[in-house]
């Protein structure tokens, strides 16, 4: 017999499976394309002010456009049922389509510019990066105020357990990722400052530098330490998230996979910090190359978080909740490593790098509404066992007197009786369904039994 969800299956959604992978592949590929550009843009000023370079700024401007539109319909369609229980994430998704669709308008004013007068303000840049990284300190900052109310709400009910551990390490990295986004909105804003207010085409794109005692550089140290910080506890975090479903895909595959994402921060951040590893090199060629290099590494993170997620969603029920949570989860973490390896303050012209950076605060929000559902979905999963295992041995007590099978008859009625209605309270309180089913309950309940059956033996 088929399982059935406690709260019933999630909504389909017109973007299916494959296409919602084929259209993060073009994200992907594109922001990647778009990030590299702009980075080396001030080694082929003459390549990009071309009819092509400004034709291919506008295909990655069409990409963005299109792609996050398509991305909010899928999420507001996959979480309908959670937005209509919980308030931050209804308002949030709200505030994150306005802010998408001023994102659009601005990319789409600057291509105007472009187009019709050889030139663009550097404020409409300013503008971008204000609102999309603005977006990510306000979606992460409710994502770890959600956790946190989480954590408060469940003190007085439940014992401290590797969940409740996990849902704190998780709020505190995303405490790390607000101060990582402040600190990195500031430095953009001042480096931007050094550049002129209206870029034309014989204008060469260039990163300013600043002197090592300087504000830029305080805030900059800040940002670096605070990235470090919250890539290590979003890793461990993860890792305690996911960890319970490894054996769907196999200890050896889950470990190799996530594994390598802290091992290639460990080797690769301290020696970029210290000075060791930075895209130099002898001759322009040799630096271009070095870059992009660099620059497509620096995404290896984000591929491989997405795909700890993915494969683990692979393995659930297509019509379990988490199954959907994690894929969002997946796809945002993908796109916030892609996206945000990106830069815009160089001014180049035209301005690659800015789709990019614009995408951030989507990426985010992705985060938030994911990863939000799949940790408070697993906690969730955790306590109502508890809530299963306790009232079961307390029920045991009362029934004693009972026939053998007319008692396990009566304590499976009176348990899931007990353990469905924690779950409609949950889902009230959070928003989140549990994605324990009926059946899952049954065959937990009978665990307990079992157990209970040899302790009294």
């Amino acid at each position: 017999m088929a399982k059935t969800n406690v709260v019933g299956a999630l909504p389909s959604s017109r973007i299916g499976g494959k296409k919602l992978l084929t259209l993060m592949s073009i994200l992907v590929v594109t922001f990647m394309v778009d990030s590299n550009i702009g980075y080396i843009a001030d080694f082929i000023p003459e390549r990009l002010v071309t009819n092509k370079g400004i034709a291919l700024f506008i295909g990655i401007a069409v990409v963005f456009a299109v792609g996050g539109i398509l991305i909010l319909q899928y999420v507001k369609t996959k979480t309908k049922e959670s937005r209509a229980r919980a308030l931050h994430l209804h308002a949030s998704q709200i505030g994150v389509t306005i802010a998408q669709y001023v994102l659009i308008a601005i990319i789409a004013f600057v291509i105007a510019q472009i187009l019709v007068t050889r030139q663009y303000n550097t404020v409409m840049i300013a503008a971008a990066l204000s609102i999309s990284y603005g977006l990510w300190i306000i979606t992460l900052a409710l994502l770890s105020r959600a956790f946190l109310s989480w954590l408060r709400s469940s003190r007085s009910n439940v014992t401290v357990s590797k969940s409740y551990v996990m849902v704190l390490i998780l709020a505190l990295s995303m405490i790390a990722y607000v101060v990582n986004g402040v600190t990195g909105l500031a430095t953009n804003l001042i480096m931007l400052q050094e550049q002129p207010e209206v870029v034309t085409s014989t204008d060469v794109a260039f990163f300013p530098g600043f002197d090592p005692e300087s504000f830029y550089n305080q805030i900059n140290a800040v940002y670096q330490i605070s990235a470090a910080v919250a890539y290590v506890l979003t890793w461990i975090g993860t890792v305690m998230l996911l960890r319970r479903y490894i054996h769907r895909i196999g200890k050896i595959k889950f470990y190799a996979i996530i594994g390598a994402a802290m091992v290639y921060y460990l080797v690769t951040y301290p020696l970029f910090v210290l000075g060791y590893f930075t895209p130099t090199g002898e001759s322009d060629a040799e630096v271009m190359n070095n870059i992009l290099i660099f620059g497509i590494a620096t995404v290896l993170s984000g591929i491989i978080f997405g795909a700890a997620f993915l494969s683990i969603a692979r393995t659930l029920q297509k019509s379990s909740a988490i199954r959907e949570y994690m894929i969002i989860a997946a796809y945002g973490m993908l796109l916030f490593y892609v996206a945000g390896s990106a830069a815009a303050t160089q001014a180049a012209y035209p301005p690659f790098g800015l789709a990019s950076v614009s995408f951030t605060g989507l990426s985010c929000y992705l985060i938030y509404t994911g990863l939000y559902s799949s940790a408070i979905s697993v906690s969730q999963d955790a306590n109502l066992r508890q809530s299963i295992r306790r009232s079961a041995i307390k029920e045991v007590k009362f029934l004693e007197s009972m026939g053998s099978a007319q008692m396990e008859q009566e304590l499976q009625t009176r348990v899931l009786t007990i353990a469905k209605k924690n779950s409609d309270i949950m889902t009230e309180e959070t928003g989140v369904q549990p994605s324990l089913s009926e059946d899952d309950m049954k065959q937990y309940l009978e665990e307990v039994i079992k157990e209970i059956r040899v302790k009294k033996a």
